[in-house]
């Protein structure tokens, strides 16, 4: 079934009619003329037209904050719309109705021959609701977030956390309690999740294809986004949040239909004639409470998980990153349906009242701390969790390693995203036959990073002051304790753009070698032996990721079968949270569960167990009566079917017909 983008639902009963002129004057803009943004008008017209108690998109007034989206554009992307905006300005109203028709059919269409088509669809529709969702006018804007139940609740910031970032209190359409509020986003997602769960997952998977697209279509917009609010490099923006997310959605694509297919399994011959199959089911309502440190990857992935498996999903975003009004326009241009997907802003307080709702599944990433905190809330009412939390990841480099290569993996495992990746190397490891020249170069190579979050640019500043403040505390603490800075000496520990620190001289007494720093620190290590590689990296409370550093590849395995932990890469950091087949999760206090591949898809299921058999006569053998007789035979049948060799399995044989026999004539005698 298709949705029609524009369609909206009305507005609260209420509501007064809303007026707005259709015909305001239009804006200058460094970037359109004044063709290119009648045209946009129009185009938006189209596909948001409004309803009675709604604007439309002209009378709206969005076409003015479209020079807040150009400058994340590229300049090719940019004068390729103006081209196909002075094409469209020639077109009659209806080739112009039947040219976005026609493109928008071809968006769920694969033949390379539509590409231009579908390029088309993804493009102007994209930059649409973008515009129409995103940057709505205050006279105009909550009416239409609350009309389409997008933003269900009050969002609110922490002051002093993060000054890029600027949240919006939207508010609550119904004027209800705060109890009332979280009862209404529950009941719309139960509702929801009845329409979804109807749907064959083939129809799931059409909305999946269609968001795929537009993200590729939007990457330049999100990264922009992303950067600004996060502060990361945009490199690290393009691959953690496009790249990985975009491979996310082709691994479900390829393999959501046949993992969610009933499952046929065998069944023990003492059950013969039985059929045994799993069942993929969905869950309910799943609750998704995301990270800061990859806003658009950790809500579009999950929630595709979610929406895949048949569930309703309610996402609350990181208050620090909330990237508002984003995720709800590429899953609306996608054809998601409201309620299928609500976006609540808010901090840990409205998290915790979300729980209170009863979700039928909670998927946290984030701290150790706060996810005990979901857990013994989550166990009062028997609330399946799982939980993607903190690592205190440890790279392990033999004698033998390739030091160039593994220079460059410690470098980029220890500072990528600044160092804010759960699974960044925290714990540097390198055999004493090498560590000087390793660390030489590790130094050197340290101190060409350049900080900025401009293209030429490889890393990003810190989130906010607060985490800026914790690796601030982790470095002095250890430095008051004998360890020193190899690099990054000239940070003053109040600039969030914190340069690369290696750290040597720490010891596993310290605190920055037990707390995760989450920041571009790396201690480094030298050992003698493998098996004091394997002693100090298992001195850990966390156990999600590790690397291993080796051209004995005997050796290598060896090791990381050794590792108590969730995840290990060999001669690579960081890749096994990016191969989608793989289960990405954590031990001791890294979490609980497993993430991604099929276990991570089934556990977004219910996977119900079922056995099958034709309606027959027959009583079984283990059913009342009992009788000593019973007792023997189905003693000899027990003996004989594991006993193991041919004349057990004879035995077994004959004890079940014997035991068969005397269970019809029991039960028909009626002892």
């Amino acid at each position: 079934m298709e949705i029609p983008l524009h369609r909206l639902n009305p507005a609260p009963a209420h509501r007064p009619p809303l007026t707005m002129a259709v015909d305001m004057p239009l804006p200058a803009s460094r970037f359109l003329d004044a063709v290119e943004l009648a045209t946009l008008n129009r185009i938006g017209d189209h596909l948001c037209p409004g309803q009675p108690d709604l604007p439309s998109f002209s009378a709206a007034g969005v076409v003015s904050e479209f020079d807040r989206i150009a400058p994340g554009m590229h300049p090719r992307d940019l004068a390729d719309l103006r081209l196909l905006l002075h094409f469209i300005a020639r077109l009659p109203s209806p080739f112009l109705m039947g040219l976005l028709k026609l493109s928008h059919a071809a968006s769920t269409c694969q033949w390379p021959v539509l590409a231009v088509l579908r390029q088309m669809e993804i493009g102007l529709s994209g930059l649409c609701y973008s515009l129409y969702y995103g940057f709505t006018q205050p006279a105009s804007g909550p009416l239409i977030r609350d009309a389409l139940h997008w933003d269900a609740t009050i969002s609110t910031e922490l002051p002093g956390e993060n000054e890029m970032t600027e949240l919006i209190d939207l508010a609550n359409p119904l004027k209800t309690t705060q109890d009332d509020w979280v009862s209404t986003i529950y009941q719309r997602a139960q509702t929801a999740q009845q329409r979804i769960g109807a749907m064959p997952v083939a129809e799931r998977l059409n909305y999946l294809r269609r968001l795929k697209n537009i993200l590729l279509a939007r990457r330049e917009e999100i990264v922009g986004q992303v950067v600004k609010e996060s502060g990361k490099s945009r490199f690290d923006a393009l691959v953690g949040e496009i790249f990985a997310v975009c491979d996310g959605l082709d691994y479900l694509l390829k393999n959501a239909g046949k993992l969610l297919k009933d499952e046929k399994v065998p069944t023990s011959i003492a059950m013969m004639g039985k059929q045994s199959r799993i069942c993929y089911e969905p869950l309910g309502t799943v609750l998704i409470i995301a990270p800061w440190n990859y806003p658009f990857n950790q809500a579009i992935d999950p929630i595709a998980i979610s929406f895949v498996t048949g569930n309703a999903t309610i996402f609350k975003p990181s208050e620090l990153t909330p990237l508002t009004g984003l995720v709800e326009s590429v899953l609306q241009q996608a054809g998601f349906e409201p309620g299928w997907v609500q976006v609540v802003y808010g901090d840990g307080q409205v998290g915790s009242q979300l729980i209170d709702g009863k979700p039928n599944k909670i998927f946290f990433t984030g701290s150790v701390a706060t996810g005990r905190k979901i857990a013994s809330k989550a166990a009062v009412s028997l609330i399946p969790v799982e939980l993607e939390l903190g690592g205190k990841d440890p790279m392990l480099v033999f004698e033998d390693a390739d030091l160039e290569r593994a220079v460059a993996g410690a470098l980029w495992g220890g500072l990528t995203n600044t160092g804010q990746s759960c699974t960044a190397v925290e714990r540097l490891y390198v055999h004493e036959a090498i560590y000087d020249t390793f660390k030489a170069k590790l130094v050197a190579r340290a101190r060409q990073i350049r900080i900025g979050i401009d293209l030429d640019d490889d890393m990003g500043p810190m989130i906010s002051d607060r985490q800026t403040a914790i690796v601030r505390d982790l470095v002095e603490d250890a430095e008051r304790h004998g360890a020193r800075r190899l690099t990054g000496e000239q940070w003053n520990g109040i600039d969030r753009r914190i340069p690369p620190i290696i750290l040597e001289g720490s010891s596993h007494a310290m605190r920055i070698n037990q707390e995760e720093i989450f920041g571009p620190v790396i201690p480094i290590f030298r050992f003698r032996t493998e098996a004091e590689a394997i002693q100090l990296a298992n001195d850990s409370s966390f156990g999600l990721s590790a690397s291993v550093w080796s051209k004995d590849m005997t050796r290598a395995e060896r090791v990381a079968r050794a590792l108590v932990t969730g995840n290990v890469s060999i001669n690579n950091v960081m890749v096994t949270e990016g191969n989608h087949y793989l289960p990405f999760g954590g031990t001791r206090d890294s979490g609980i569960g497993r993430y991604k591949g099929r276990y991570g898809l089934h556990n977004f299921c219910n996977m119900k167990s079922m056995m099958m058999e034709k309606m027959s006569g027959k009583i079984e053998a283990n059913w009342y009566p009992y009788t000593a007789e019973k007792y023997r035979l189905f003693d000899q049948l027990t003996t004989g079917l594991y006993g193991g060799g041919l004349s057990h399995f004879v035995r077994f044989a004959k004890a079940g017909l014997g035991i068969e026999s005397l269970a019809a004539k029991l039960w028909k005698k009626g002892r």
